[in-house]
């Protein structure tokens, strides 16, 4: 099982999971990106293996298992369009998302995540 945790660390908002995803480390393959770019690379390299994506996701109180189903269906229109969401529904792979809230206490996001793991 890959783990790939999503998140930009400049960027309060976004870096939740990454932060996460460095604390994981130890016990979990984990890789940690920063852009949809090195996601769909990634996606191709670890083509044989179970992949749970790790994001922020707007709205969410608490981490919780993301359908593909409930992703953005939007059209791209310049390189700021190709957002995780849209390389998800490019590939012919199955993945887990777990979604995560942009902001909260980090020790219970942390808790959760594992809780959606296990």
């Amino acid at each position: 099982m890959k783990l790939i945790f999503l998140g930009n660390e400049f960027i309060e908002e976004d870096s939740l999971a990454k932060k996460i995803g460095e604390s994981l480390q130890e016990d979990f393959d984990v890789v940690n990106i920063k852009d949809s770019f090195q996601l769909m690379s990634l996606l191709n390299e670890f083509s044989s293996e179970e992949i749970i994506l790790v994001d922020i996701i707007r709205g969410l109180k608490k981490a919780q298992i993301i359908s593909s189903d409930d992703l953005r269906n939007d059209s791209i229109l310049s390189a700021h369009d190709f957002d995780a969401g849209y390389v998800l529904k490019l590939i012919d792979k199955p993945f887990k998302i777990i979604g995560i809230p942009a902001k909260g206490n980090f020790e219970k996001i942390k808790e959760e995540v594992l809780n959606l793991l296990s």
